[in-house]
């Protein structure tokens, strides 16, 4: 897109230009592609009129195009100081910024420009410049506003809605991110790097949802991208992704499936063992849940990570009923909720396996009171 913004800032300048010496033969040069010609004419023209600063301009765009990058910002700095109140001259500047890296001094020059003076065309190429030397210089917040202004300008640039998708995602604009981000995806169906982040962007989502129909539809969704990008790359992380969506989606035996090729792929990493565990429990499969969980407790040793492995085994013995170590399970985890609540559990369990022993002995007691009876019966009619 650099050579379209440089044409289109060039030839803002090129009309009802006075004829000299040399400007008309750099111009051709200019146009053709000729770039080393075009330098030749316009530092002629520099020579004869080193205050004209369409001579320079010209000089810097016609540098910039041969990668000359402190020429041409020299030079360009030159036209904005000999006319600072031309846009088209301080878009090119803070274009040469750019390409040297100063994106605090592009944010500096064109931070106070009202964009919706220039036409169309250089509108794009101003967005552009502003919004990704803000990104780059840190500061994402103010980048955003440009990236969306440039995503309205281009709305068939998947590139574009991509870049505005993403930084509004860093920036917690969940729905704007994922809107933009299906945008650059249907513009890009083949794309993995813009498949892969609606995805992201969609468990996300689905984490953040309150809305049950809407967690769901974006976990769906999401499994759906992932799975398409993890058939196409079969790489350990896209296959984690696909199992994130497919245990939020519920789609247990499709995650458990992923996880056992992404152990495959990577088997030292816990975070795998530990979804597959999870998709066990979830499947209701909770030995194969129980031996999952044992292998990634053997693979990490930071606390918060084991904490989350102690409190999912504790799930799992608990729904087998193995209390004594489902206690222990959750106080690794420092789940205190989880201890008392397997506690009750268990006083629970016990008092109604007592009443249903009550129950079983009481029963056989009727059922012997009733066998005597009958026999007494059968005595008594024996007698007669």
């Amino acid at each position: 897109m650099r050579k379209f913004i440089v044409s289109v800032i060039a030839f803002s300048l090129l009309g009802a230009l006075p004829a000299a010496a040399g400007w008309d033969e750099g111009v051709a040069a200019f146009t053709s592609k000729k770039y080393q010609d075009a330098v030749n004419e316009f530092q002629e023209l520099v020579n004869q009129n080193p205050e004209g600063y369409r001579g320079h301009y010209m000089l810097g765009l016609s540098l910039e195009q041969l990668k000359r990058k402190e020429e041409a910002l020299h030079h360009l700095r030159k036209a904005y100081d000999l006319n600072p109140n031309d846009l088209s001259i301080k878009v090119a500047l803070g274009r040469a910024y750019f390409n040297v890296r100063r994106y605090g001094d592009v944010t500096k020059l064109l931070g106070s420009v009202d964009a919706s003076s220039l036409p169309a065309k250089q509108q794009v190429a101003f967005y552009q410049i502003r919004g990704q030397a803000k990104f780059k210089a840190g500061n994402a917040q103010a980048a955003v506003a440009d990236f969306k202004e440039l995503a309205r300008l281009k709305p068939s640039d998947a590139q574009i809605q991509y870049m505005y998708g993403t930084t509004a995602l860093s920036l917690g604009q969940t729905d704007e991110g994922i809107a933009a981000l299906n945008k650059a995806t249907s513009l890009a169906p083949n794309d993995v790097d813009k498949k892969r982040a609606y995805a992201q962007a969609l468990v996300k989502k689905g984490r953040m949802s309150r809305d049950k129909n809407a967690k769901k539809q974006a976990y769906l969704r999401a499994s759906e991208l992932a799975g398409e990008v993890a058939a196409k790359t079969g790489t350990y992380d896209d296959l984690m992704l696909k199992v994130s969506a497919e245990l939020g989606s519920g789609q247990y035996k499709n995650a458990i499936s992923a996880s056992e090729a992404a152990i495959a792929k990577k088997s030292s990493d816990w975070l795998a063992h530990y979804y597959l565990g999870q998709a066990y429990s979830s499947d209701g499969q909770f030995g194969s849940a129980e031996a999952a969980l044992a292998a990634a407790k053997t693979k990490t040793t930071k606390p918060d990570d084991l904490k989350l492995i102690w409190r999912q085994l504790g799930y799992t013995l608990e729904k087998q009923k193995k209390y004594a170590q489902s206690i222990e399970a959750y106080q690794n985890a420092g789940d205190q909720a989880g201890v008392a609540r397997v506690k009750k559990n268990e006083e629970t369990d016990s008092f109604n396996k007592n009443v249903e022993a009550e129950n079983a002995a009481i029963k056989e007691m009727e059922a012997e009171a009733k066998r005597l009876e009958e026999e007494l019966k059968a005595l008594e009619g024996g007698g007669r």
